[in-house]
């Protein structure tokens, strides 16, 4: 009687282990495929629905080591008269890893392939470390820090 409880305790700690591992598995997929949704955006110039994917106050470090990007970069473009200058961009996420907090995951990857600015195309390999946090269903990214693998 001893080993059929023992074997029950065995087999219900296993099915435990099993079931936390595949939510985390899942929640780290769920961020991968809203990630390469993301970048497809980006990739065809559709950055008015890659901004979707962003929180109302999303933060951003950009590769070229400037200061900090803010959500409200788009209404102080529009009281400067400026507009946003982002290269056309042809990148891929690879080496990608995720580490699940409950509704938060944090995310490092990197973007490989090409910008292309005035004409001028550059190869780029760039480590990406970004929070996303989980609203509703749908995750949604709140910081995102990007550098070049090889400084300039």
């Amino acid at each position: 009687m001893n080993q059929i409880k023992n074997l029950l305790r065995v087999n219900a700690a296993l099915v435990l282990t099993l079931c936390s591992t595949s939510a985390f598995s899942s929640d780290a997929d769920d961020v991968r495929a809203t990630i390469e949704r993301h970048y497809a955006f980006i990739n065809a110039k559709d950055y008015e629905a890659a901004s979707s994917h962003h929180l109302p106050d999303f933060t951003m470090f950009f590769p070229d080591g400037g200061p900090l990007w803010e959500a409200d970069y788009v209404a102080v473009g529009d009281r400067m008269s400026a507009t946003a200058n982002f290269p056309d961009m042809n990148v891929m996420m690879t080496n990608y890893k995720a580490q699940s907090y409950g509704d938060v995951v944090v995310v490092t990857f990197f973007l490989r392939g090409t910008h292309t600015t005035a004409g001028e195309v550059e190869n780029v390999v760039n480590r990406v470390s970004a929070v996303w946090v989980k609203t509703g269903q749908e995750w949604i990214e709140a910081h995102h820090h990007e550098s070049p693998l090889e400084p300039k």
